[in-house]
């Protein structure tokens, strides 16, 4: 109600007939306008009051929503939501939302040959109006819907095109890993013929050096193919709620023995009372074990400190591993996660990038900041998921 319409309210009794016929078209025309306003947006809108009952909407929602019943005025949105996940989101948000907040969630319908996604926006206000026009408490939910399905096939077709343009990369790499072990591998083969050339005949002895050369790079080649697999492979990652500091702390005791042999201490700040996220604890583990013994290796000659802390940022869990080691400088930094780029004599090449495939796995995000001299950290940040969201907000209300 604007600030018109209330002092008109307030002055009612002293209003002539024909004032209040234009006041209650004022308020007609202002409530067409909104209306009007509501049915052109391409977003589907839901207002209810704090039990749910349904104040007003319009017709784009009750295109987008998978309702059994018919969505209007004076409804209960508990009775009309066909789908179970969309019904525990929209009642869950109507006990628990507040003023100061947003809950966010996707949903995925199969609609024929296509996936149809779905986020739908919660929040929460205060009615201003009188309550003897409205018996209840004066809150309101507002139910934002908005389809995305055309703008996840553009993600997707996009990740299909990153991945392919990755592929690339990685086809270009083992190409280039393959030709030093067959060259070696030919370069023997002729030795080895033209031993038989001179000799006609050769013992096991004699041909023993030319053959293990061959076995070698046979094993070498082996391996190339093996990683080359592993890096175009899709992962075969099972997510479960986990406590996030319980894999953090595996990972570090099983690694402590090492690091302190190399002259590295651990330093530990994991925040207490964090809420679980959806994991694969072996997947995890391996990342962080990598990163670790990259860390392990910027540190290798004098020592140092490794800093390991986690925290909660609003939605997320941030984790982030800090080396006092070496550092790298801003080229290095932009490759390292790029398949076949190493820095070292003996490296793959792939560690990091299985690090990043992982961490994508599991919805999150991973970034490096670094100074040549100075160390470097690597900052991971995976998502906390709704449940465990609102599990932490009633936790924290009661």
């Amino acid at each position: 109600m604007n600030n018109f319409i209330r002092r008109a309210f307030d002055k009612i009794e002293k209003l002539s007939s024909n004032e209040i016929r234009t006041l209650v078209r004022y308020q007609a025309s202002e409530n067409e306008l909104l209306g009007a306003v509501l049915q052109k947006i391409d977003l589907g809108v839901v207002v209810t009051n704090g039990q749910g009952r349904v104040l007003t909407c319009n017709d784009e929602v009750k295109h987008l929503l998978p309702i059994s019943r018919q969505l209007t005025e004076g409804t209960s949105i508990k009775y009309v939501l066909a789908d179970q996940d969309v019904a525990r989101f929209m009642l869950a948000a109507l006990e628990r939302i507040t003023d100061d907040e947003v809950l966010e969630e996707e949903f995925h319908f199969q609609r024929g040959e296509f996936v149809r996604t779905l986020i739908i926006q919660a929040s929460s206000f205060t009615s201003g109006l009188d309550p003897v026009f409205h018996q209840d408490n004066g809150k309101r939910a507002l139910f934002i819907v908005q389809d995305i399905s055309e703008e996840k096939r553009r993600e997707a077709r996009l990740h299909r095109s990153e991945s392919l343009a990755s592929l690339t990369t990685v086809a270009a790499g083992v190409a280039h890993e393959i030709k030093n072990p067959l060259a070696s591998i030919g370069i023997h083969l002729q030795l080895l013929r033209k031993a038989f050339q001179r000799r006609t005949s050769l013992t096991l002895e004699d041909a023993t050096r030319y053959l293990d050369v061959i076995d070698e790079e046979i094993e070498r080649l082996n391996g190339i193919v093996v990683d080359f697999l592993f890096a175009v492979r899709p992962m075969d990652v099972h997510l479960r709620l986990e406590n996030v500091n319980s894999v953090v702390e595996d990972v570090l005791n099983f690694v402590s023995y090492e690091l302190s042999e190399h002259g590295i201490t651990i330093t530990r700040n994991l925040e207490e009372f964090l809420p679980k996220l959806r994991i694969d604890e072996n997947l995890l583990k391996q990342a962080l074990l990598n990163i670790i013994k990259n860390a392990m290796n910027a540190m290798e000659i004098n020592g140092g400190r490794l800093i390991v802390s986690t925290k909660l940022s609003g939605n997320n869990v941030v984790l982030s591993i800090a080396d006092t080691g070496n550092g790298m400088d801003e080229t290095t930094m932009a490759k390292i996660f790029e398949p076949y780029f190493t820095t070292k004599d003996s490296g793959s090449g792939l560690g990091l990038t299985m690090v990043f495939k992982v961490i994508k796995e599991h919805q999150g995000e991973i970034s490096v900041s670094s100074k040549k001299g100075e160390g470097t950290t690597f900052t991971v940040t995976l998502p906390v998921p709704t449940s465990e969201r609102l599990a932490l907000e009633a936790a924290h209300s009661s």
